[in-house]
């Protein structure tokens, strides 16, 4: 450990200076991406987040460098492990500190595996992770669509699209998302107390929540939200989903269509999106509706003995 360097507990004090180490990690800068605190805040009060025990900062000098979050996600016995370090303070050894941080909490939780995610350039992180028995497992493409015409979803005979409706629809939403997900890699199945902190958070509104439904029984959906400033505005799709019992009808591109539809609606200049690069149903998709692969990420993970009793 560095001299002078402290890994300590995070406490609520520290959210504006988690926050700059997040947008600076992230190269959010001042782009319209950048969270502020109050949008940090909101994050680390969700219910399933927990951040006093599960939040580790790197402080030197009174000066919060690097943090380490880890999210547990107990139905599928995995802990998931997110941060960084600050640009001037890096290839000092705070990353690996705290990646141990992370590594000693998993154990604590009894996790089977702890997942990080990192992007495919960033090769001091990738070798800070093999060193310490991380593998690669997976791999992530970031997608970007950057299209002037709003493309129209095609519906089969019978179907419609409805917009989520606050207080009303949230477990109907935990239902289809888990349904629809069930199957799919570190996919963990959400409560409807977290899916209700999650439709309110700032860049989140129900009308950008999307559902297609079958003579009122949801079938799809699609989950947009969007990060703006004064002068741009970026809209994500955040998630995509089919029912088992409705795929292979076109449902998938229809519901995404509807969601590029409300994003330009509100004038984003582009949408951003992440699928898994195995998806080829998904990833070609998006490639059909216009997307572009602008990068890509890899999920690490390091797997613990099986614990008996």
């Amino acid at each position: 450990m560095e001299p002078g360097l402290q890994v300590r507990n995070f406490r609520w004090t520290d959210v504006e200076s988690v926050t700059a180490v997040f947008n600076d990690i992230n190269n959010l800068g001042d782009t319209e991406k950048a969270f502020d605190a109050d949008f940090m805040l909101q994050f680390l009060s969700q219910p399933d987040v927990d951040p006093l025990e599960r939040c580790f900062v790197a402080e030197t000098d009174d000066l919060v460098v690097g943090f380490v979050l880890i999210s547990y996600e107990a139905p599928i016995g995995r802990a998931v492990a997110s941060g960084g370090v600050l640009g001037d303070y890096r290839k000092q050894g705070i990353g690996r500190e705290l990646l141990n941080k992370a590594v000693s909490q998993a154990e604590s939780l009894k996790v089977e595996v702890l997942h990080v995610e990192v992007s495919s350039q960033g090769d001091a992180a990738k070798r800070v992770l093999e060193t310490e028995g991380f593998h690669m497992t997976k791999g992530y493409w970031q997608m970007q669509w950057l299209g002037d015409v709003r493309p129209s979803p095609s519906l089969p005979d019978g179907y419609s699209i409805r917009p989520f409706e606050i207080g009303k629809d949230e477990e109907t939403l935990t239902q289809l998302q888990n349904v629809a997900f069930g199957e799919n890699w570190g996919f963990s199945p959400n409560t409807v107390d977290q899916i209700s902190a999650r439709v309110r958070l700032d860049r989140m509104t129900p009308d950008g929540i999307l559902f297609i439904t079958d003579n009122g029984q949801p079938a799809a959906y699609n989950w947009t939200m969007i990060s703006a400033s004064e002068s741009k505005a970026t809209g994500f799709i955040s998630m995509t989903g089919v029912h088992p019992d409705y795929r292979g009808k076109g449902l998938g591109r229809a519901i995404v269509a509807a969601g590029m539809q409300y994003l330009k609606a509100q004038g984003v200049d582009s949408i951003e999106l992440e699928v898994d690069s195995e998806n080829t149903p998904a990833r070609e998709l998006y490639l059909k509706l216009g997307f572009k692969k602008v990068h890509e990420t890899l999920w690490y993970e390091k797997k613990f003995p099986t614990r008996v009793g």
